[in-house]
């Protein structure tokens, strides 16, 4: 992988977040605009890069690969990340009311908003199907174990509601996986329309973040001491100590690295949305988000040009 380009292109992202920071403070969008189109960009443009990554795939990968794609994305978000979450949680000493909501950020990175598209560029449409495995599993774990996960600590009954697997996400990668096994073709102005509405969700979520991160007190942001030496953890150490046990596992390079940069991602944006939905801690599920996400312009370079 060349670390240029990855470098380059987290430094691009990061200038459209902060665009995206500028935009919603200077008031040329509200939260009413950011609220419809993160809809819009869950519910189309993802899916349709979702879509995109298989139609456009250049070369078919082997069942066994693509198997492994699914047990390591499926041992990474239902068991591995999860642990490790919980057992850093206690080594900060984390208040119990807040143990749960620092397992779920552990547990579930930013593969939506900057996985795709740090991936798209260095990794191509393969990369893209493999990320889309993960962004699957992802979608699976958190509205199932995820809500579980998050309840830790708190007094709330929990709910899981089926109807919450079907979102335009889980269809889209879901429909991706049909489309691989099955090798069905579709006319060009079908695959170019999906790719091109795909190719909008690279910049808008980069945006999107930007006006979140906007959203937060600043002085604010930087006052939990523990997110500090957890986000080191998070996004270097934890990375680096999976690296052995993921190359005796992974034997596709491309695979490899793809599953790399989906555990070196920041915190998801779903912890402030999850936290506010069962009555969480919402200012420290938006600061992991904001601390993490400044972290990862350096982390995840770093991480990556140690690794590969």
């Amino acid at each position: 992988m060349n670390i240029q380009i990855l470098i380059t292109q987290m430094g691009k992202l990061f200038i459209i977040i902060f665009i995206g920071y500028f935009i919603y403070r200077s008031k040329l969008v509200n939260d009413e605009f950011v609220k419809v189109f993160t809809e819009l960009m869950l519910k189309v443009t993802m899916p349709a890069m979702i879509l995109s990554s298989v139609l456009n795939l250049e070369e078919r990968q082997s069942f066994g690969d693509v198997m492994t794609a699914f047990a390591v994305a499926i041992a990474l978000m239902f068991v591995i990340l999860p642990i490790i979450g919980y057992l850093l949680a206690r080594l900060l000493f984390v208040k119990k009311e807040q143990i749960g909501l620092y397992t779920f950020m552990n547990t579930y990175s930013n593969i939506g908003f900057m996985g795709f598209p740090v991936i798209a560029p260095l990794c191509g449409s393969v990369g893209l199907f493999y990320a889309a495995i993960f962004n699957l599993i992802f979608n699976l774990s958190i509205f199932s174990l995820g809500i579980i996960i998050i309840n830790r600590g708190n007094d709330n009954e929990v709910r899981f509601d089926p109807h919450l697997l079907l979102s335009p996400g889980i269809i889209g990668a879901v429909l991706a996986i049909v489309i691989y096994f099955l090798d069905l073709h579709f006319p060009a102005i079908i695959n170019e329309t999906i790719d091109s509405v795909g190719l909008i969700t690279s910049p808008s979520a980069m945006l999107l973040i930007g006006c979140s991160l906007a959203t937060m007190d600043i002085k604010s942001i930087f006052d939990e001491w523990r997110l500090y030496p957890w986000t080191i953890i998070k996004q270097l150490l934890i990375p680096l100590a999976l690296w052995f046990p993921l190359v005796l596992v992974i034997k596709n390079p491309l695979l490899l690295q793809v599953a790399y940069i989906m555990i070196a991602m920041p915190v998801a944006n779903s912890s402030a949305l999850f936290a506010t939905s069962y009555g969480g801690d919402t200012q420290l599920a938006a600061k992991g988000i904001f601390i993490s996400t400044l972290f990862s312009l350096v982390t995840v370079p770093l991480v990556i040009m140690i690794m590969m």
